[in-house]
């Protein structure tokens, strides 16, 4: 009896157990089934971004400025990298990339729900074989070739073409509902941050059949496959072989900018910035040593100075000063002032020329850039008539190029001095120092090239412009410049000839202050400037257009802590004009 008891109680537990087996089999086979599935697929297919080839970036010369070129990256899928301490400090030493790093990676993707980490860029083939041939030592890596961004040209477009870099959190809050990844790159400044929408083109995505240890056996062409488009090519209104040529032209400078606009749409022929640097060290990653250089460095290679750089523009603004007088009135052509002795006496206080001109009409004046007498000209404009004359001729404002990175400059008048000084801690030597250029007023070398191409066109403002057009990889329009304006000058025909009769004298007339600006191949007009720098050395101006006759080219020249403008500037012009006229 009692064997009988103890042989159906193991029935009874064996029955149980059993019963616990096939409910569980149960469970798996028919209620959790498509939870498996999914994880059982997971672990067989592998889901893959792929990259598009962003578009090119092409000269007015056709040729290419940026483009893109194929390098080898090691990607991490996050949940299958061991993450044992030891197994990330050999990852660490193979591909020179500190533990530290490699984790906040990892962490980072982990947040933004990302399967794959880019670990590395542009590993060298040796790593590429190792890799390779030892996959079992890294669990969960994979190498992948796909384009990435190439700068042909280094340095010499950096300022206005910008440059493409990893892509921020912020970015990447922005910009995740148009099917960028963590990974991706983005255009960071210049025309690859304005563009980018053109440029980038739309990520595609192939699923890849792997075995277990992660490595592709075919891809399954098959599941919800999503073709890459490649990004446009942009093209812009650049001039390679003049762009190069302004390059040699400042090699002996330090810093400073040229920057040339046709007379006559506003396309900027060339826009050249120095110091610069190499827009290709931020497509591998930077090093931190190397972005706190460039960062700290006094002379700010990341600055485009025709753009963003504000300088006082010295007698350069004795073109608006000359304008303004005649707008209001008080003073024409043929007026005369306190002859100039090399001194005034304003308010107290001594205000000085460069020379002694002693006494000059209205175009003498200008042609020989006596302060004395602008001094006088624009003590009758008053203060707030020259700074309401600047606004409206485009300065304290940004001028609205297209590639958005423009500083306002600033424009003093008597509310801004009354913040600055107090209402009485200035008088009329301020508005003495504002005729001539100096003082608070700042401009952009932009700003004055801008002023230029409105007085050349019948006073209408026209906005200068890099990109002129976008052609889609099947060759179709996606865009094109339409000319933008932003009103018109307030100053008569009759004056704004005026003046562009004494720019023609301050090159070609005697004693003219941009005498060596002129030359047997083509003719400038211009004005010089010499603007006054807290730093020392003052720096040198020239704006001009050329040929004088039937202009085609604006070139506004500025050369930090070099001189005078007359000296400096000048003669750069003249190379300049003279290459363009061999170019033609």
């Amino acid at each position: 009896m009692v064997k009988r008891n103890r042989f159906l109680n193991i029935i009874i537990i064996l029955t149980f157990f059993f019963l616990l087996i096939m409910l569980a089999l149960l469970n798996l086979q028919i209620f959790k089934v498509n939870q498996y599935k999914t994880l059982s697929e997971k672990n067989c297919y592998r889901k893959e971004v792929v990259i598009p080839v962003r578009g090119n970036i092409l000269s007015e010369d056709k040729i290419i400025i940026g483009t893109s070129k194929r390098y080898f990256s090691l990607y991490g899928e996050i949940d299958k990298i061991n993450m044992d301490a030891s197994a990330i400090n050999k990852l660490s030493e193979l591909i020179s990339l500190s533990s530290d790093s490699i984790n906040a990676l990892i962490k980072v993707s982990r947040i933004y729900g990302e399967r794959y980490v880019l670990l590395k860029s542009n590993l060298d083939i040796s790593t590429v074989i190792f890799i390779e041939e030892n996959g079992g030592l890294y669990q969960g890596l994979s190498i992948k070739s796909h384009p990435m961004r190439y700068y042909p040209f280094n340095e010499i477009y950096s300022h206005v073409i910008g440059y493409v870099g990893n892509i921020s959190l912020s970015e990447y809050d922005k910009y995740k509902q148009k099917g960028y990844s963590i990974t991706d790159f983005i255009g960071k400044t210049g025309v690859e941050k304005s563009y980018e929408n053109y440029l980038k083109g739309h990520n595609g995505v192939k699923y890849f059949e792997t075995d277990a240890f992660g490595k592709v056996i075919r891809e399954i062409e098959k599941m919800n496959s999503i073709e890459k488009i490649n990004g446009c090519d942009v093209y812009v209104t650049l001039n390679h072989s003049m762009q190069m040529y302004l390059d040699t032209l400042l090699r002996d400078n330090e810093s400073g900018c040229i920057l040339l606009i046709d007379t006559k749409k506003g396309r900027v022929i060339s826009m050249y910035s120095k110091p610069s640097f190499d827009p290709n060290i931020f497509i591998y990653g930077i090093r931190r040593d190397m972005w706190n250089y460039l960062k700290r460095n006094q002379l700010s290679p990341f600055l485009n100075r025709c753009t963003d750089g504000v300088y006082p523009p010295g007698s350069t603004f004795k073109i608006l000063t000359t304008l303004a007088g005649l707008q209001q009135g008080v003073v024409d052509s043929g007026t005369y002032f306190q002859e100039c002795n090399g001194v005034i006496m304003i308010s107290n206080r001594i205000f000085r020329c460069w020379s002694t001109h002693h006494e000059l009409n209205l175009l003498e004046a200008f042609k020989q850039s006596c302060d004395i007498y602008f001094y006088q000209l624009g003590m009758k404009v008053g203060l707030n008539q020259i700074a309401k004359y600047a606004y409206l001729s485009g300065f304290g404002d940004t001028v609205g190029i297209d590639i958005n990175e423009e500083s306002n400059g600033l424009v003093p008048d008597s509310k801004f001095l009354n913040k600055k000084y107090g209402r009485n801690g200035w008088g009329i030597g301020q508005t003495a120092n504002l005729s001539i250029g100096q003082g608070d007023l700042l401009v952009t070398p932009l700003q004055m090239g801008s002023f230029i191409l409105a007085l050349l066109n019948g006073g209408e403002k026209i906005k200068p412009y890099i990109v002129d057009s976008i052609v889609d990889k099947n060759n179709e329009l996606r865009y094109k410049h339409k000319e933008k304006t932003n009103g018109k000058l307030v100053f008569s025909s009759e004056d704004m000839e005026f003046v562009k009769k004494c720019m023609f004298e301050a090159v070609n007339g005697e004693n003219g202050t941009g005498i060596a600006a002129k030359n047997s191949v083509c003719s400038i007009s211009g004005k010089t400037g010499t603007a006054e720098n807290s730093t020392g050395i003052p720096h040198a101006w020239f704006v001009s257009y050329f040929p004088s006759e039937n202009p085609e080219v604006i070139c506004i020249i500025i050369i930090e802590n070099s001189g005078h403008g007359g000296e400096i500037a000048a003669p750069i012009a003249a190379k300049i004009a003279k290459r363009w006229i061999n170019l033609k």
